[in-house]
């Protein structure tokens, strides 16, 4: 009887693991060579036609160590305004490989710029506007 238990707690710990890896991975959506954006996180904007959403880019040697600690990526607040077909970042935040916060900038003055194409920003805004 012990033993049965034992391997029925056995398989619900592996399917409680497998089920939470899968949900992680179900979150977050390829956009980019390093780059994924939280799909449950989409919102269409208020003021413009246009939408925010959050990208998570993996440092491939573009970003520099902050205070002496690696950085492995980025968590970006991304607006687009799908009219002008340009973005703007709000927020962005570094990770090291630990998942521990360095740092932060919340950039209230960003301006909005023309997306490039070929970018992460450029395949979202392919899925979410009507150019």
């Amino acid at each position: 009887m012990k033993q049965v238990l034992l391997v029925i707690m056995l398989i619900f710990c592996v399917s409680m693991a497998v089920a939470e890896d899968s949900a992680k991975n179900f979150e977050w959506e390829k956009v980019g060579d390093n780059s994924y954006v939280y799909t449950d996180a989409i919102e269409g904007t208020k003021d413009r036609y246009g939408f925010t959403f959050l990208l998570k880019s993996y440092n491939k040697g573009q970003y520099e160590p902050i205070n002496g600690k690696k950085i492995s990526y980025t968590l970006g607040q991304y607006t687009i305004d799908c009219g002008r077909k340009t973005y703007k970042i709000g927020v962005i935040d570094s990770y090291d490989k630990d998942d521990n916060f360095v740092s932060g900038d919340y950039n209230r003055y960003s301006q909005f710029q023309p997306i490039i194409e070929g970018t992460a920003v450029w395949n979202m805004s392919k899925k979410l506007c009507r150019f």
